[in-house]
């Protein structure tokens, strides 16, 4: 038995552009002599279209989209969309053949963690399905699952075992899935326990593509009754995976280095936000740094050399390298280049400020004066000429609060917000391990500076405090968890403080892209006002 695992990249409402690639990749499977079509979760409407759902004519949309692939369909095609029954919300499976939709599965598993809000809108399904669809002649018994429905190990509903009960000879799961760092490895270990436990063939077709800050890998698998990888989609494209689940030839799982998948998510998750939101070219600031020359490296490859534009804003204290630093840079990738001095925008502020401040001494507000010149200008830049400003801070930064409101932080997509300190120097690193010399060696070395003031570095350790913010951001770790793993109390204790007062800048970042297992967004939801201090013994 072939099948046609189709993994695509939707957009969210855009009905007929969905239609149109799931007819194109349907098509291709039934030239290939494929027996069944699969398409991931809620491929039609998109995901996730959240209060979507609930915008009069969203879902009668939807289904006037699947009826029209219905009425073509030929071979078996399982498919994602939304249904809606006695004012309930459904996500659900469509199986159509024979020009009808003949049967529909919804979701059993709701999740309501981290990114995920099903329960927001949709009713569960009253049970596992399995539904028996025309295979060469003879009735095969399909076992039809949505996402979650695999992730079943927290539930007490079973939904692998139970379709296993009912007769199943194997099992679909179509998912909507989004990347962070191990994502694979866990799919493929979960995926061989049910294969285990169900002696079943497993076949498993996720989404591509980013939404908002979600980024979809793809990655499609395929497994035998034997726990066999038969099939893997690519990663972070779309296609189309033609597998024989009666075949007895396995493959080796790809699993890419940690960095280049990583690198590779980030430049999906810019091109696609471009994309989709209608833009075409990007602008930031050079400061010569690590943290805005990776985000040049990621944009240049997300679109093109031609689409970016680099401005270095120089201050009377910035140092010389941080110009040659930055020039190098755009060199080496090939972008607009242009320095357009603050000093005198700058000394403008100060000049009206004067009064208001005479007597008081010089502090943080003048040091961020600059910050929010240089957030001004690329603002003017991105309203002339319809660039967007690509803010360049990293998680570290966004989690201590080391940034400046209206000023580095502005923008309209925030690249690196979820990649650690640490982390922008490993990927900086790997960046030129497959071009070397690509980000100039100073960029690196040098010691980070936000130079807003004479002789200026970063007030932080980040071999020591990066991985300490991961803790207790992305682990929930308590200080009194890390002062017993041994680190020094003092340090955590404060940390831990500036990360909780630090929420309502967060609230006004730009949006950033999803590569860990907890990013600032839609899935941490602390509030602003919040006076709880953690454990500490």
């Amino acid at each position: 038995m072939k099948i046609a695992i189709c993994q695509i990249n939707p957009t969210v409402g855009a009905f007929e552009n969905n239609k149109n690639i799931i007819l194109k990749k349907y098509r291709k499977s039934i030239d290939l002599k494929a027996d069944i079509a699969v398409f991931p979760e809620m491929i039609i409407t998109g995901y996730p279209p959240q209060d979507l759902l609930w915008e009069d004519g969203f879902i009668d949309q939807n289904l006037l989209i699947l009826i029209e692939i219905a009425s073509i369909s030929s071979i078996p095609i399982i498919i994602g969309f939304v249904r809606k029954e006695n004012g309930k919300i459904f996500n659900s499976a469509a199986v159509c053949y024979a020009g009808k939709l003949q049967s529909t599965s919804d979701k059993i598993l709701l999740p309501t963690y981290d990114v995920f809000d099903d329960d927001r809108y949709f009713t569960s399904g009253d049970e596992p399905k399995v539904i028996s669809v025309p295979v060469r002649g003879k009735q095969v018994k399909i076992g039809v699952q949505i996402c979650e429905d695999l992730w079943d190990q927290d539930y007490d509903c079973k939904v692998s075992q139970m379709q296993k009960n009912m007769g199943a000879e194997l099992i679909i799961n179509i998912s909507a899935s989004p990347y962070h760092e191990g994502r694979l490895v866990k799919r493929c270990n979960l995926i061989q326990n049910k294969v285990k436990e169900t002696g079943l063939p497993f076949i498993y077709c996720n989404m591509v593509g980013a939404q908002d800050e979600l980024i979809f890998d793809g990655e499609s698998l395929v497994f035998s009754a034997n726990g066999d990888c038969l099939g893997q989609g690519a990663a972070f494209k779309e296609d189309l995976i033609l597998v024989d689940i009666e075949s007895n030839k396995p493959i080796k799982i790809r699993v890419q280095p940690r960095e280049e998948k990583m690198f590779r998510a980030l430049c999906l998750g810019v091109s696609d936000y471009f994309k989709k939101t209608g833009h075409t070219e990007a602008v930031l600031g050079l400061s010569g740094g690590i943290d805005s020359a990776l985000v040049a490296a990621i944009a240049t490859d997300a679109l093109g050399a031609e689409n970016v534009h680099g401005i270095s804003l120089p201050s009377k204290y910035s140092s010389d390298h941080s110009l040659s630093d930055a020039q190098a840079l755009a060199e080496n990738l090939g972008i607009d280049y242009r320095i357009i001095p603050i000093q005198e925008a700058v000394e403008g502020l100060e000049t009206v400020l004067h009064p208001h401040f005479l007597g008081l001494e010089p502090n943080v507000a003048e040091e961020n004066l600059q910050a929010r010149a240089r957030g001004n200008l690329l603002m003017a830049l991105s309203n002339k000429f319809g660039w967007m400003v690509l803010s360049t801070g990293n998680k570290t930064e966004l989690a201590l609060g080391y940034c400046t409101l209206y000023g580095d932080m502005s923008g309209g997509l925030a690249v690196i917000s979820d990649l650690s300190k640490s982390d922008v120097y490993t990927l900086a690193k790997w960046v030129n391990s497959q071009n070397a010399g690509r980000i100039p060696h100073g960029s690196i070395s040098k010691p980070p500076s936000a130079e807003l003031a004479p002789d200026q570095v970063d007030p932080f350790d980040y071999e020591v405090v990066s991985p300490l913010v991961d803790a207790i951001v992305e682990d929930r770790k308590s200080p009194a968890e890390l002062i017993k793993d041994g680190a020094d109390m003092e340090l955590v204790n404060s940390l831990y403080q500036k990360i909780r007062i630090n929420e309502y800048k967060r609230r006004q970042a730009a949006p950033g892209l999803r590569v860990s297992s907890k990013a600032f967004g839609v899935g941490r939801r602390f509030p602003i006002v919040n006076h709880y201090i953690g454990k500490k013994k």
